[in-house]
């Protein structure tokens, strides 16, 4: 009887291991895939932010900014014009002729970066134009700029581009895969599914590094779009 209830016993911790073990490798790869997926959205996020201050800064300079530390002080004291124009211009006129005229007049405004920013882009509040520069979860790395022109006898075309590595995206992974603001169960039950999960190369391998714009057009779409 007890090397009955003995056996019964092993099967049943067998079985509970092996249901363990089935468990842990359907929810690692899913884990995984989640905590890239965030931390792409958010550098997702942060490029169309960067994509957004480029293009203001080039309308106001007529080029891009060449590094990160340029366009976080643009946003913090720059200004730009902004060209308004009151009257009215009859229907038989062009623009040209009713300035001339006097029917309509310009004026120069000026007012601060991030107010234009903003303005320009529905994707971009002022809450997204703070720590714009870093690459989440780098430690303090920065996004880096490239630039470029793209040249011909007729025209100069500026052009940028912004590249963000895979060991970028997935830099200190443990922290989104086990936040230190979870409890304790928590952080119980990922150690038990998911420890040594950012070390996991057969899973990085699946994904791809992200980027903004192009040195060979001037596009300035991202790896997402």
């Amino acid at each position: 009887m007890k090397v009955k209830t003995l056996f019964n016993i092993l099967l049943i911790v067998v079985a509970l291991l092996l249901a363990l073990l089935a468990t842990r490798s359907i929810l690692r790869p899913e884990r995984y895939k989640t905590a890239y997926n965030q931390r792409a959205g958010e550098i997702k996020a942060r490029l169309i932010t960067i994509r957004a201050i480029q293009a203001v800064y080039r309308a106001e300079f007529k080029k891009y900014a060449g590094d990160i530390d340029t366009l976080v002080d643009f946003v913090n004291n720059g200004v730009v014009q902004i060209i308004k124009t009151t009257g009215e211009i009859p229907e038989n006129m062009t623009e040209e002729a009713a300035f001339k005229a006097g029917l309509i007049k310009k004026s120069v405004e000026k007012i601060p970066a991030k107010d234009k920013i903003v303005e320009s882009d529905p994707n971009v509040n002022y809450e997204s134009l703070k720590n714009f520069e870093f690459i989440p979860y780098c430690d303090g790395k920065k996004f880096e700029i490239q630039l470029g022109k793209l040249t011909s006898k007729t025209y100069e075309i500026p052009v940028y581009r912004i590249d963000v590595p895979l060991d970028d995206i997935l830099a200190n992974l443990n922290k989104t895969i086990t936040p230190k603001e979870a409890n304790m169960f928590t952080k119980l039950a990922n150690k038990l599914f998911y420890s040594g999960l950012a070390n996991e190369t057969q899973y990085k391998s699946q994904y791809k590094p992200m980027w903004l714009g192009s040195l060979m057009d001037s596009g300035t779409s991202g790896s997402w779009e």
